[in-house]
């Protein structure tokens, strides 16, 4: 079985008209019967039902256009892929990373290696709220976008692969009369100020963490954050406690007290994410040398305790 046997294959599957295939394809109409005809004899199967010049699928037809579109469209990717390679890919990969979050570890790891396979690739950076983030990845503005799961878990249109398995933390100034404690619960914060992002920003963030709040038997005093920064912010000058994944850069404050919060229902792990509409030949290669260098960092550092166990943060 050839790919151009595929390929017709799936031409006729899709059309269920021998004579429109054959007009797709640029052959004649007694050349693709006869090897669809071979296919059958090879593979053993019925692939169409023929009633007069219409035909439909049998369920074997059916099972094997189901598989080989997902194989035909790996083989179009990976050809292309190998084609831009070879060629050398150029122009601009455009990645925003969520305000706040640390990626110093892995992503020069990264571009060292666009600089020496792909130094026509401009790679440029920026810092985005979530709405930014989100609103850019629609627009393909940008390419890529670092950020926590569960706000772009329900947005259909991007992909999503997961960088860490981050966890949250609830944070505080040093000075503030929780952080002498050895533990501290979300329960233990009812009579707190809670700094929050702004629902404008990311409605998903204040929603959760109120939800969770109201589990416990109380509704929480809060104090809404235009960005994240002014969320850090307001936290790091004892206004008020907040609750931030350990991917986030307030870590590093030595006048930061971090809890590690107790399993909750939402997810902040790292991810990166892309608009599936967005074909920018360098969006695939930067994904294959991410998957390679968590590979090779969770080799170093041990996968047994997560994907970056020893990073500073942790």
């Amino acid at each position: 079985m050839t790919i151009s046997q595929i390929k017709w294959f799936l031409t006729v599957a899709r059309t269920l008209n021998f004579t429109k295939a054959a007009d797709q394809l640029g052959v004649s109409q007694p050349t693709l019967s006869r090897q669809i005809l071979n296919m059958e004899e090879e593979l053993n199967l019925q692939l169409f039902i023929r009633h007069g010049r219409s035909i439909t699928l049998t369920p074997a037809g059916r099972s094997l256009e189901e598989q080989w579109a997902d194989v035909y469209e790996q083989y179009q990717g990976a050809v292309s892929t190998a084609q831009q390679i070879q060629k050398g890919i150029n122009g601009d990969l455009r990645i925003g990373i969520l305000d706040g979050t640390y990626v110093s570890d892995f992503m020069p790891l990264i571009i060292s290696f666009f600089e020496q396979q792909h130094p026509y690739v401009e790679i440029m950076f920026e810092n985005c709220s979530f709405e930014e983030l989100e609103n850019k990845l629609y627009s393909s503005a940008l390419d890529i976008a670092f950020t926590v799961h569960f706000s772009v878990a329900q947005k259909d249109y991007l992909i999503r692969k997961h960088v860490e398995h981050s966890r949250d933390y609830l944070m505080m100034n040093r000075y503030h009369h929780l952080a002498s404690k050895d533990r501290v619960t979300l329960a233990d914060c009812r009579d707190e100020v809670f700094i929050l992002i702004s629902r404008e920003d990311c409605l998903e963030s204040s929603e959760l963490i109120i939800d969770a709040c109201k589990e416990r038997g109380f509704y929480p005093n809060i104090k809404y954050a235009p960005s994240l920064y002014d969320m850090m912010l307001s936290t790091e000058t004892g206004k008020g406690i907040t609750i931030l994944d350990s991917r986030n850069m307030l870590r590093f404050n030595p006048y930061i007290k971090a809890y590690e919060m107790e399993k909750m229902k939402w997810d902040p792990s790292l991810v990166a994410a892309w608009n599936r509409s967005n074909y920018n030949p360098a969006i695939p290669i930067f994904m294959k040398q991410l998957d390679r260098v968590i590979k090779e960092l969770e080799k170093k550092k041990g996968k047994e305790k997560g994907v970056f166990a020893n990073a500073p943060w942790q």
